[in-house]
């Protein structure tokens, strides 16, 4: 498991690893109101987690994961 400290780096890495195989994809979150948002994202070989306490990280996490949502949508079957 790996720390990423800023934002972008945490971004860029979802998105490769959702591209690199969306079914194996996983994104967790956790909030805790005395230590802040845990964000987590993973498949079976790598994994990514990102912690932050301020309010404007997790507006970014919630465009973040409607970005992925809209691209699990559009996926055709």
């Amino acid at each position: 498991m790996v720390y990423v400290n800023s934002w972008e780096e945490f971004s860029k890495s979802v998105e490769s690893l959702y591209f690199s195989d969306p079914m194996k994809f996983r994104f967790i979150t956790k909030f805790r109101a005395n230590s802040g948002l845990f964000l987590k994202v993973s498949n079976d070989q790598l994994c990514y987690q990102y912690k932050t306490e301020f309010a404007q990280d997790v507006k970014k996490a919630e465009k973040l994961i409607s970005q992925l949502m809209r691209h699990m949508a559009s996926k055709e079957a």
